[in-house]
C-alpha cells in the first residue's frame, strides 16, 4: 500500500506500478483521486496495462463513480466487492486543450464529467474550500451554486461537434462519461460509461431567478426537459470562449479553452462486484 503525500502523487504511483507489471491497482479515495490515478494508468505504454484492473474503495466527498458503478458505500462492504468482483471494461473521456495567445495547453482523462461554465466555476468555488465544511457534497455544490450565481458573467462560448453547432450565451456545458456529479446532480441523465459516447448537456443563458429554480430538477435529472436545454449524445466536441473559463474534469481543472473532447471506447478495466 503506497499513501500519496502530494497533489500528482496517486498519478505517479499508478503510472509506476503500471510500468512495473502490476495488473490490479486499488484507489481509495474519492473521484479526485480516481482522476489521478486513472491519468497515471493511461500515461503508462499501452503495452502493459492491456492486463490491469482497477479498483475503487470509495473515500471521497462525492464518490460520483463508485455511485455509477454501483459500488458499495461501506469499507467492509467495498473490500468485499473486490475481493468477489468482475470485470466491466469502460469509456473515457480526453480533454485536450491549447489556448494559441498564453501557449497554456493541458490535457487530461476523465472517467465521470467534464464542465465548462457555470458548474465548473461552482467546481472551483467548493474545491478552494469556500463552502461550509459542515455541508454534504450536494449541500456544497448548491451552496455554491447560490454564491456563484450572484456574479456570474455570460461567457460567449461557441460549441462544435458531431451534433451540429452553437454559437451565444451559455450557463453551462457538461460532457458526461456518467450521469452525475456534485454528489447528487444528475447534469446527463441518460450517460452511460460503456457505450462508445459521451453525453452534452448546453444550458443557454436564462434570468438567474430560473437557474435557481431549475438547480432542484438537475437533482432528478429533469431539467433536460426545460426549453433553455440541449441534450445530445457525441463522440467529439470542441469549446472556445471569450474568456478564461476553467474547465474541470471529475472535479478537478484541466485546462482553460478552446478545448477539444473526444471519447476514448473501451479505454479501461474496472472492477465491480459480481452482484
Amino acid at each position: 500500500m503506497r499513501a500519496t503525500d502530494a497533489p500528482g502523487a496517486a498519478a505517479r504511483l499508478a503510472r509506476e506500478a503500471v510500468e512495473a507489471g502490476s495488473t490490479r491497482i486499488v484507489a481509495s479515495g474519492g473521484d479526485g483521486t480516481v482522476h489521478e490515478v486513472v491519468n497515471g494508468i493511461m500515461a503508462a505504454p499501452a503495452s502493459s496495462r492491456q492486463e490491469l484492473e482497477l479498483g475503487i474503495l470509495p473515500a471521497g466527498r462525492c464518490n460520483d463513480l463508485a455511485h455509477a458503478l454501483g459500488l458499495p458505500a461501506g469499507p467492509d462492504a467495498a473490500i468485499t466487492g473486490l475481493l468477489h468482483h468482475r470485470t466491466q471494461t469502460l469509456d473515457l473521456g480526453h480533454v485536450v486543450g491549447s489556448d494559441p495567445v498564453s501557449q497554456e495547453r493541458g490535457s487530461a482523462y476523465f472517467i465521470t464529467v467534464a464542465t465548462f461554465g457555470f458548474d465548473s466555476e461552482v467546481a472551483e468555488f467548493v474545491a478552494d474550500g469556500r463552502a461550509p465544511a459542515i455541508l454534504g457534497a450536494s449541500g456544497a455544490y448548491l451552496y455554491g451554486a447560490a454564491v456563484t450565481l450572484r456574479t456570474y458573467a455570460w461567457p460567449d462560448a461557441t460549441v462544435r461537434g458531431d451534433f451540429g453547432a452553437f454559437r451565444g450565451q451559455l450557463l453551462l456545458a457538461a460532457v458526461g462519461n456518467t450521469s452525475r456529479y456534485g454528489g447528487r446532480i444528475r447534469v446527463a441523465p441518460d450517460a452511460r460509461p460503456d457505450d462508445g459516447r459521451l453525453d452534452l448537456c448546453l444550458v443557454r443563458r436564462m434570468p438567474k431567478w430560473e437557474i435557481l429554480r431549475m438547480l432542484p430538477r438537475a437533482l432528478a435529472g429533469s431539467h433536460v426537459g426545460h426549453p433553455a436545454v440541449a441534450y445530445h449524445r457525441i463522440r467529439q466536441v470542441q469549446l472556445a470562449a471569450n474568456r478564461k473559463v476553467g474547465v474541470w474534469a471529475d472535479g478537478e481543472f484541466v485546462a482553460h479553452p478552446p478545448v477539444t473532447i473526444t471519447v476514448v471506447p473501451q479505454a479501461l478495466r474496472v472492477m465491480r462486484p459480481d452482484r
